[in-house]
């Protein structure tokens, strides 16, 4: 498989040997700096880069954080090829958004397989791109006929499709590049023990670095069966049983039950205000859904760590044939500016803190689809965030 290929070493002699193993199948280029590599890269793009670390000037871990700031570049495989073999090392490699980690001296055979390797995957990546852009083509073209509601729909699906891609290619290349080098350990130790030439120190190394991709890619794994989990309780049908209920005491109960555990163990203070009387006909289980995720949102985002905060319940008639339903913090609030956006799938504030951004998608869903309302955020006064919720007292039943 033929590819275009980014060879970055101060070492004359290692780009030389990696030439030399890559130029008979691949078009292959060289820097001698990260400075020169990042001008190459700029001007003409290449399918991979293996990269060195220790360099003068700027070092491979920081022409690696710059390829991914960068959008234009952000899905360029980089495979580090460094003489730098510990633990720490490796993690930090992977860490900085690399696909995979070779050590110096390496083996011919598994750097021409490590390059294969990406360079199928990020042509499956670019394939999968070339499909959503038909697919987008395919949709606008439909989109055109459609409703303004329709073609909103439309719009927020090929959003979604496009997050849920891009939120799970990342962590599951993380994922393969620390399967593929655990696996790489495994081998170079079992040749160690077959030679009879296993010291303690290999074994403490490959034990110390073998817990460290397994916690990496434990935790990516993780990340993306969150993923996968949100992403399906985005569509969920959630069909209970249909009947009528007093709002107050059914609010009263779902405050004092365990979804509702996720404020009280946080020491936020969780109060119902709801008048006598107020009685809807529909699925109470659909809005006990909405307000899981209304009060976990509060009691995750809005208060600094460590502080305890009050979240209120708050619920009146609205005209003959509705209700407003509140939820307010006294949280940190929300900037006005945002104040729109927080519905869209995958957008967050907090996406350092692995904050995925999928859980107001899903209470916008159920209030507008199954519930046969609308949902609204706005400052609450004196300070904080309330989220109003607009809807019939005779919730429309399920198509």
């Amino acid at each position: 498989m033929s590819g275009h290929i980014l060879i970055v070493d101060d070492d004359t002699a290692t780009i030389r040997a990696l030439g030399a193993l890559l130029e008979d199948a691949h078009e292959v280029r060289f820097a001698t700096s990260g400075a020169r590599a990042l001008e190459l890269i700029a001007a003409d793009p290449p399918e991979l880069v293996l990269l060195d670390v220790v360099m003068p000037g700027i070092d491979g871990y920081a022409v690696c954080r710059h390829l991914k700031a960068d959008p234009a570049t952000a899905d360029l495989p980089v495979i580090f090829i460094t003489a730098l073999a510990s633990p720490e090392e490796e993690a930090r490699g992977l860490e900085t958004g690399a696909v995979d980690y070779v050590t110096k001296p390496f083996s011919p055979a598994i750097v021409r397989a490590r390059v294969a390797t990406h360079l199928t995957l990020r042509r499956a990546g670019a394939a999968l791109r070339d499909q959503n852009r038909h697919l987008e083509t395919l949709v606008e073209e439909r989109t055109r006929k459609l409703a303004a509601a329709e073609r909103e729909k439309m719009a927020a699906l090929r959003r979604l499709v496009a997050g849920v891609a891009h939120e799970i290619n990342t962590p599951l290349g993380v994922a393969l590049g620390c399967a593929s080098h655990l696996g790489d350990r495994v081998a170079a130790l079992a040749r160690q023990a077959a030679g009879n030439g296993l010291r303690r120190a290999d074994l403490d190394r490959f034990v110390e670095s073998a817990g460290e991709l397994a916690g990496l890619l434990s935790a990516n794994l993780v990340r993306t069966g969150d993923l996968v989990r949100l992403f399906m309780e985005l569509g969920a049908d959630r069909r209970g049983r249909r009947r009528a209920f007093a709002l107050a005491p059914f609010l009263e109960e779902w405050a004092a039950g365990p979804e509702a555990a996720v404020a009280t163990a946080a020491g936020h203070r969780l109060a119902v205000s709801c008048p006598g009387g107020l009685t809807a006909e529909g699925e109470p289980a659909v809005l006990a859904a909405v307000l899981e995720r209304l009060v976990r949102n509060a009691a995750e985002h809005a208060f600094p760590a460590g502080t305890a905060g009050r979240i209120t319940l708050s619920a009146a008639p609205d005209g003959p044939d509705g209700m407003v339903l509140r939820v307010t913090d006294d949280g940190a609030g929300i900037p006005p500016d945002l104040t729109e956006r927080v519905w869209e799938p995958f957008f967050t504030t907090r996406r350092a803190a692995g904050s995925i951004g999928l859980g107001l998608a899903i209470v916008h869903n159920l209030v507008t689809d199954r519930l046969g309302g609308t949902v609204a955020a706005e400052p609450a006064p004196g300070g904080g965030t309330v989220v109003t919720l607009r809807l019939p007292l005779c919730q429309p039943a399920p198509p």
